[in-house]
């Protein structure tokens, strides 16, 4: 089924909190890191961490000082501002070629046009527009901005450029004419800028170095002019959180059906530590997979024993009729691990055995094919009970001459030898007084009948039956030859 892209997602996105500005940190180059290279993982929510790719003097280009950053719906770009290097890697951050053009050096943030070319500056009043295809500077646009930040509205044929706490400049790509001017107010030591058409925009991302939150996104409202108080800190997620931030892009194509958004963090201060570029997911572009039903509570015993293995069952359906995978949950800090797959609508079996006795909440939860996970299931208990043979004494009936009564064994194994009597105490027994016997098997779950010898005699008596260890008691009266349970 289609979302509407973002309306939900800003939403989710607005309780995020907004870093204070207390500082600004201008630099080109920053401090410590630790995460893992190569690490990518499709998500499927608002800010889920989508990549991170060590490219400083740990990771792919074995250098720090990297800061610019693009992408350009094939292939990601990094520059490394004190040098004339531009680095392009793959969509899972393998390098793939180092490379330099003629005329350009210090690059820091990057812009793509959507079609062919690339636009960056080195903090100055110049832009450069690159074919990085072809390897060379197409035009050099001049002017009082100064570009360190820069993006490319493709909507309106613009470029946004700013440098740290100064102005954004409208600037046109083709004369370097600035068109306009408006100041974010919020951000002091901005470094990178991503375009985003988001109809409930159209925004401009701004990647700042405020000290407090030296790596952190905000958004500007382009129709409204104004921010509006969502941020992000990546340093939460990228290196060792005192990274700064660098440059910036978004784009539709980085991974199917979502836009995203990403960037480049500045780790490369203190010693063994690096730079790395990221990539987050925004809202998505197209249909989107749902994740299955929440199934029912399992369908299984309620109770149990020890030791013994015990089968449930859980189903489910996928609205897109993707395959399904189940977990299991036993209740005892164990669970199945992810069963199947399963087609939609058939059904899964999970079998458990539990170790201790106790009362256990069995659920289920499933997920699809794409790891869209539903809900936990309502709770299935089962009450576990000690494993061997459980003897229990039945109801204690009376009647003409006799007692009569069962032993049931409601455990796992058969019991053998089981000694039981009958005996009654108080009034006036002639006879019958005490009866006993052995059983020689009750079989698990099975049940045996017993009953005293011939009873005469008079007044109020208790009965007590026993059978192994198990024993119950029984008030009742002997008139004469008739036992009358009370």
């Amino acid at each position: 089924m289609k979302k509407k892209i973002f309306c939900i997602a800003i939403c989710m996105l607005m309780c995020v909190t907004v870093y204070t500005v207390t500082g600004t940190k201008n630099s080109d180059v920053s401090p410590n890191i630790t995460t893992n290279v190569q690490n990518y993982e499709a998500n499927k929510a608002p800010w889920d961490l989508l990549a991170v790719y060590d490219i400083g003097a740990t990771g792919q280009t074995q250098l720090n000082g990297n800061a610019g950053a693009e992408f350009d719906g094939t292939n990601l770009y990094s520059t490394r501002w004190a040098s004339n290097l531009i680095h392009r890697y793959d969509v899972d951050g393998n390098l793939l070629e180092e490379f330099s053009i003629p005329g350009v050096t210090g690059l820091r943030d990057l812009a793509y046009d959507g079609a062919q070319y690339m636009y960056g500056g080195a903090a100055a009043g110049t832009i450069w527009k690159m074919d990085f295809t072809t390897k060379t500077l197409v035009a050099t646009l001049t002017g009082v901005f100064q570009s360190r930040a820069i993006a490319y509205d493709y909507d309106l044929d613009i470029l946004y450029v700013s440098n740290w706490a100064d102005p954004v400049w409208e600037v046109d790509p083709t004369s370097g004419a600035i068109l306009g001017t408006f100041n974010l107010g919020l951000t002091t030591s901005t470094y990178g800028f991503a375009y985003d058409p988001d109809p409930a925009g159209p925004y401009l991302w701004v990647f700042d170095q405020t000290v407090g939150a030296t790596s952190t996104i905000y958004q500007w409202d382009l129709t409204a002019g104004a921010m509006t108080g969502f941020s992000y800190n990546v340093g939460v997620d990228v290196g060792s959180g005192v990274g700064i931030a660098g440059g910036l892009w978004a784009s539709p194509d980085f991974q199917d059906g979502l836009f995203c958004i990403g960037g480049c963090v500045q780790d490369s201060t203190a010693p063994g530590v690096t730079d790395y570029l990221f990539a987050y997911e925004l809202y998505p572009t197209g249909p989107v997979n749902e994740p299955p039903a929440t199934p029912a509570a399992p369908s299984g015993p309620s109770s149990g024993n020890v030791g013994t293995s015990y089968s449930f069952t859980a189903t489910t359906t996928d609205p897109e009729s993707d395959d399904i995978y189940y977990l299991f949950d036993w209740g005892d800090g164990n669970d199945s691990g992810w069963l199947g797959p399963f087609t939609s609508g058939a059904t899964a079996t999970g079998m458990h055995t539990w170790g201790s006795i106790g009362t256990y909440d069995i659920k289920v939860k499933a997920k699809d094919e794409h790891n869209a996970e539903s809900g936990w299931s309502a709770v299935h208990p089962i009450t576990i009970n000690p494993a061997g043979p459980i003897l229990e004494i039945q109801p204690i009936t009376g009647g003409l001459f006799k007692v009569k009564t069962s032993i049931k064994n409601s455990g796992t194994i058969t019991a053998t030898n089981v000694n039981w009597s009958i005996k009654l105490d108080g009034g006036v027994i002639l006879l019958g007084k005490e009866t006993t016997g052995t059983i020689a098997g009750i079989t698990a779950g099975g049940e045996v009948a017993i009953s005293s010898k011939l009873i005469i005699g008079f007044g109020a008596t208790v009965i007590t039956v026993t059978a192994g260890t198990a024993s119950e008691t029984q008030d009742a009266k002997v008139i004469l030859f008739f036992i009358k349970i009370v």
